[in-house]
């Protein structure tokens, strides 16, 4: 079975990923994951953090996903660990904003350590 993977930060504006992502697994009429990893100890350290999260835990499981929330210090290497344990195929990312480059060229990243695995870069509205 195939599997795509979105990954989405605590935000209203991750909704049009997860749409995204669930359009491309209903297509290859495989699984969604939605994943956020929050750099840390613990996602609930900002004042709207758990409004939020409820918000998309209940938006992704609506679209069909599976939802996971992670904490980690190493953002890349906890997507790069996540891809490899769930053998995904697909995975859809967020466009940065312009001039920002917040953990480095995660495609380039990725391209090199998964060579089957298909990357979207979903660029901001």
């Amino acid at each position: 079975m195939k599997k795509v993977l979105v990954c989405i930060t605590i935000q209203e504006n991750s909704k049009r990923l997860i749409s995204k992502g669930a359009a491309l697994a209903k297509e290859l009429e495989g699984e969604l994951h939605i994943l956020h990893i929050r750099k840390g100890d613990t996602i609930f350290d900002a004042p709207n953090t758990s409004d939020l999260f409820e918000e998309l835990f209940i938006y992704g499981s609506e679209m069909g996903g599976e939802v996971h929330f992670l904490c980690s210090q190493d953002i890349v290497e906890t997507i790069c660990i996540f891809i490899g344990n769930n053998k995904i195929k697909n995975i859809i990312l967020g466009g940065s904003k312009p001039g920002l480059q917040k953990f480095g060229n995660i495609k380039e990243i990725l391209q090199a350590n998964f060579e089957d695995l298909q990357i979207i870069i979903v660029e901001r509205e």
